[in-house]
């Protein structure tokens, strides 16, 4: 019986630069991890090159931060309920406090609520915070 031989290919890898083996024609690494390796370094010489962000960029992705931040509170609260969360639960969500849309006046008692559009928030303590949806004015 006749052994079958496998064409000798002189195609290489494109992160590691070792001889493909046996497999599709048009494959360009040894395997996902290469794929990966070359990937994320591409990645980062396109991003060494660019000196700063754009503007768009960066508003972009503050708006997506404030997003984020405004899902998070959503599903903390209803029309009816506040809803009460640790501060620290809420950060573990992702929420980031840097980030949000407005800041209301100072309530007569000093309570100052942060809103990620209409839904807003204070701390209760340095521990807990308050999440709130604010009633659209007409």
């Amino acid at each position: 019986m006749e052994k079958s031989v496998l064409p000798v290919t002189d195609r290489h890898c494109k992160d590691c630069g070792a001889v493909l083996g046996p497999g599709r024609e048009d494959r360009q690494y040894c395997d996902a991890t290469c794929r990966t390796n070359f990937n994320n370094r591409k990645r980062r010489e396109l991003q060494e090159g660019q000196e700063q962000l754009s503007v768009p960029n960066y508003i972009t992705r503050i708006q997506e931060i404030q997003l984020k931040n405004r899902s998070i509170l959503e599903g903390l609260c209803t029309e009816e309920l506040a809803g009460v969360i640790a501060m620290r639960d809420l950060l573990g969500m992702g929420f980031n406090p840097k980030f949000f849309t407005s800041e209301a006046e100072p309530t007569d008692e000093g309570v100052v609520y942060r809103f990620c559009f209409e839904y807003g928030y204070k701390r209760v303590d340095t521990k807990a915070i308050v999440v709130c949806r604010r009633r659209e004015v007409r």
